[in-house]
């Protein structure tokens, strides 16, 4: 019995604690919803929009030309805003994704960029909606945005390091950072769409590239965001940076918007930016990280219209040396430069990056902002403008032969309304580097194998600047053999040629000249560095890769050209090219019929002819003519044949060789014309 008892105890503890927990899992009611004795239980409220699936969506768009008479509910998360004018964008759910073409307010009045509040990327959103089949692209149509729910960002910020923006600027690669400053410009891609902004604290400055970060703020507003540390150069590109040791764009990407003060009055800091000249930014060595960092200079603002574009210019006082504004939008990005055309102002601004091709680097320019300070020009010391800006950089630093280099005594300058600044120079060793003046000129000639200092020495308006050039000389008298232009046409394509030759006329799109002698004509590929040291009829011995440019799967045989590796000796002169090897007695009908299936591109002609000029709205051409054919010039533009339109309409002798870049069949370039009077025009494009 007393076993019984204990058991039913047991049993009866058992069920209780049953029944305990039972109770503690039992829901606890929301007030007012608590039902009353002999009340019927309240039904669950229906749900307030009936949402399909971006899946159903997606099977609602049916076949190309559809579009649904009905709206539909749809929720989802932007995963992209691809146009923030128009609020195109992408969004995601568990069953897909899907385009939105364009997205309005609830009431279908307002466009995305009016609305006041707005979702961006990451928020969730509902819209109502058309659906339609657009050329087989599925795709929502006519978005009205119901509501949205801004994205939790804690979550995807947790892992980043906060850091001044001077220590995520040197950063390792794909390190996430957060920083904290004000947006002191934003950049456009193409549509005048917001791409990305430059951010400065009190520290440096840093471009992030991120169009939907971009869109969702205003230049003033100061914000934290977490990004990843990278740097960009364009993707055909990467091979002629690496080769000149450009290593891309200091910036960051795939921001997270933490923060926004949403004033539009905050001053970035300017306190820690360094004062500088054009000159010095562009003299900069490309291993030197300088992109995205501000710098602040005097400089003359300069508008350049085009054909269906607009370049700007930020140059130095010289009115030449600098570069120009990177824009996406052929320039309408940057019309607020236009107050500031022809001005020397005070300009903040970065190298935003570098242009990177097989003939060099070339910086280019974001402009932050530009002040009127009603620029002075009788506060620029003309002695030193002189020396800097034309005395000093009239000298290489080597020289293989004696250039008999005509220096400059007297500089003019009409912007600084500078008359008449004197240049002297002095050298260390009268040996290796004599410098005399007779007859009116100064001349500079190199003697011997050795090194001599040049003194440059500047005097104006009782002001005297002086700066040291140190030179070496390196002359080789031996008399060498060295291969002649058609040995080098001869040689396999892949092999390394030294050739001797006059450095004759120059190419037109390409970096590089045409090397002539009595046997051949070819043309040379070059960096703008070498091309520097060289001029129109230089006498030059070149080491050079022999290239055959073919593209892959054509039947057209494509150019041959040179590639020049080292320039061995330049012996400088003012000689004339030899046209020995020029083929006459064609036509320009003939030649424009070329077979592209054999080298014609190492044939130079003599032909009668004129010149046609045709101009649009958005493209210019040139055209040698016979009258019977015209056959086009190879140009990226008929301004790169600025100095034949004076002749257009006349017959003139034309040299001119045919050349196929681009494997698309022959086209001309024009080496010199002949007037009827006997004057000879050689084309100097790339020596200007």
């Amino acid at each position: 019995m007393k076993k019984l008892l204990a058991l039913l105890l047991v049993l009866v503890t058992v069920l209780g604690l049953f029944a305990g927990c039972a109770t503690e899992q039992t829901p606890k009611e929301t007030e007012g919803s608590t039902p009353t004795e002999g009340s019927e239980p309240t039904e669950p409220e229906a749900p307030k929009y009936e949402v399909i699936t971006i899946a159903q969506a997606l099977e609602l768009c049916g076949e190309p030309g559809n579009i649904t008479e009905e709206r539909y509910y749809i929720r989802g998360t932007i995963d992209a805003i691809t146009n923030p004018t128009y609020g195109a964008m992408t969004i995601s759910d568990a069953t897909g994704s899907i385009y939105v073409y364009g997205t309005y307010s609830a009431d279908g009045e307002v466009s995305y960029s009016a609305m006041t509040e707005k979702p961006y990327k990451g928020d969730e959103v509902l819209l109502h909606c058309i659906l339609q089949n657009y050329n087989g692209n599925k795709e929502i149509k006519n978005a009205r945005l119901i509501e949205f729910k801004r994205a939790d960002v804690s979550t995807d910020i947790k892992d980043y390091t906060a850091m001044s923006i001077a220590d995520a600027r040197t950063a390792a690669e794909g390190a996430k950072v957060k920083v904290s400053g004000v947006v002191a410009r934003i950049t456009y891609a193409n549509g005048k769409i917001p791409s990305g902004v430059m951010l400065v604290d009190g520290t440096n400055s840093i471009y992030v590239y991120d169009g939907d970060l971009a869109a969702r703020v205003q230049i003033g507003n100061k914000i934290t965001i977490g990004g990843t540390k990278t740097w960009w150069i364009l993707g055909d590109e990467q091979t002629h940076a690496a080769t000149f040791g450009y290593k891309g764009c200091c910036q960051l990407d795939s921001a997270v918007l933490v923060e926004n003060d949403e004033k539009t009055d905050n001053a970035y800091d300017k306190s820690w930016i360094q004062e500088s000249t054009v000159k010095e930014i562009m003299d900069t060595p490309l291993s030197t990280d300088i992109t995205t960092t501000i710098f602040k200079v005097t400089a003359l603002v300069k508008k350049a219209p085009g054909n269906g574009f607009t370049n700007y210019y930020i140059n130095d006082l010289d009115g030449t040396t600098g570069s120009y504004v990177y824009t996406q939008c052929n320039g309408s990005d940057f019309d607020w430069i236009d107050a500031y055309d022809g001005k020397i102002c005070t300009v903040y601004l970065t190298v935003l990056n570098a242009k990177s091709t097989n003939s060099g680097c070339v910086y280019r320019f974001l402009p932050i902002e530009i002040i009127d300070e009603g620029f002075d020009v009788t506060t620029v010391n003309g002695a030193e403008y002189a020396v800097k800006y034309h005395g000093a950089g009239q000298f290489l630093s080597s020289y293989t032969g004696n250039p008999a280099l005509e220096l400059l005594t007297s500089v003019d300058s009409e912007l600084l309304k500078i008359k008449g600044a004197k240049l002297s120079y002095a050298s260390s060793d009268s040996s290796v580097i004599a410098i005399k003046t007779s007859g009116g000129k100064t001349v500079m000639n190199c003697l011997k194998t050795g090194t001599a200092t040049i003194t440059v020495t500047g005097s104006y308006n009782g002001k005297t600047y002086s700066q040291k050039v140190t030179i070496s000389v390196t002359i080789n008298n031996q008399e060498t053999k060295y291969p002649t232009v058609a040995e080098a046409i001869n040689a396999q394509a892949g092999s390394t040629v030294t050739v001797k030759g006059i450095v004759g006329a120059s190419l037109v799109n390409q970096t590089g000249f045409y090397l002539i002698d009595k046997t051949g004509v070819i043309a040379v590929l070059t960096t703008n560095d070498v091309l520097s040291t060289l001029k129109l009829g230089d006498e030059v011995v070149l080491e050079c890769l022999r290239v055959h440019r073919q593209k892959e799967g054509s039947s057209n045989f494509g150019q041959s050209h040179l590639e020049i590796t080292k320039v061995v000796a330049n012996n400088y002169g003012n000689h004339s090219y030899s046209t020995e090897s020029f083929i006459t007695g064609k036509t320009i009908t003939e030649l424009s019929g070329l077979s592209t299936a054999t080298d014609n591109s190492t044939n130079a002609y003599i032909v009668k002819g004129s010149i046609k000029l045709v101009e649009a709205q958005y493209y210019s051409n040139i055209y040698v003519t016979d009258g019977t054919t015209d056959w086009l010039l190879y140009t990226n533009s008929a301004s790169q044949y600025n100095w034949l339109k004076a002749y257009a309409g006349q017959e003139i002798t034309i040299e001119i060789a045919a050349c196929d870049w681009n494997c698309k069949g022959y086209k001309g370039c024009v080496l010199a014309i002949t007037l009827s009077d006997g004057t000879k025009i050689v084309n100097n494009l790339n020596f200007q």
